[in-house]
């Protein structure tokens, strides 16, 4: 297998994967976007590692991961059959990206392979850190950045995002026994892990609800000034995936934070006016309705 066929099975990879992600890499010069896909298409095996599988079953695919990422930083890589070892190696020796954030992204992932209970929000912060802000980690290496707090905010944006991914997903994370809302803050606002498995949407509920959505504005607001410190080139995907986040918050707060009616998400519609806006604009952080959800 040559690279170019290693890159396109990532490409291919993130296409199905269907995530937001992908209008943003979109945004990104060539040899970026391919080196995020490899990213992406890594991470998603994590992912459905632990979502698509349970048990021993589930540890398999994790360690299976696990020697995909070590076999890209071995000396021989470009010798491997396996694209994503291909394509992953030549990234991470292309933009220098360390071997650490792969390591603490599958120690998260072994934290959900067992029922989650988080006690306190410092078990929340360091949960987000190993899921998310390691991937903030590697995309600003390929971003490319000019300031060593570039990485302090990565993990900032990394928190952010997924605080947001867990109020969207509390019914679904609720369904395979993990709950990322901290039993503190929970015993803090008297909404109980019993009213929270009888999906009990009470005045604590929504207190503690309102409480962690706070919580996620404060991480955008740090994570805005990422936005200058990236290479221009980098700028419009940055914006896009900022954005895109930040106006989901916004969204699962308009419908009143009502997570177990619905799964909340935005529209083709709304991220196809996001992606417009950010291709008009590669500083959309700072622009008109963007600059109210930095401000939160």
């Amino acid at each position: 297998m040559n690279l170019a066929t290693a890159y396109e099975y990532c490409a291919q990879k993130t296409r199905e994967a269907g995530s937001s992600f992908y209008y943003g890499m979109r945004m990104l010069p060539p040899a970026k976007r391919r080196a995020m896909y490899a990213i992406y298409a890594w991470s998603r095996l994590c992912d459905d590692a632990v979502d698509d599988h349970t048990g021993a079953d589930a540890a398999s695919h994790l360690l299976t991961a696990e020697r995909i990422y070590q076999a890209a930083y071995d000396d021989d890589y470009h010798a491997s059959s396996h694209p994503v070892v291909l394509a992953l190696g030549d990234a991470v020796r292309r933009y220098g990206i360390p071997e650490e954030p792969f390591q603490h992204l599958i120690r998260g992932m072994r934290v959900d392979m067992a029922p989650v209970r988080l006690k306190s929000q410092a078990d929340l912060d360091a949960y987000c850190d190993d899921v998310a802000g390691t991937v903030g980690l590697m995309c600003v290496h390929i971003f490319g950045f000019r300031d060593p707090r570039a990485l302090d905010l990565a993990r900032d944006m990394g928190r952010a995002l997924q605080i947001t991914n867990i109020l969207r997903d509390l019914a679904e994370d609720l369904a395979r026994d993990r709950v990322y809302l901290p039993e503190e803050e929970m015993e803090r606002f008297g909404y109980s892990l019993a009213d929270l498995a009888a999906r009990r949407m009470t005045p604590a509920f929504f207190a503690l609800m309102r409480a962690q959505a706070e919580r996620a504005k404060v991480y955008y607001a740090r994570a805005a000034e990422l936005c200058s410190l990236v290479e221009p080139d980098s700028l419009r995907c940055l914006s896009m995936l900022y954005v895109m986040y930040r106006r989901l918050l916004d969204k699962i707060e308009a419908r009143g934070f009502r997570v177990f009616d619905e799964r909340i998400s935005l529209s083709g519609s709304q991220k196809l006016r996001l992606l417009w806006r950010v291709l008009w604009n590669k500083r959309a952080i700072g622009s008109s309705s963007s600059a109210r959800a930095s401000r939160g």
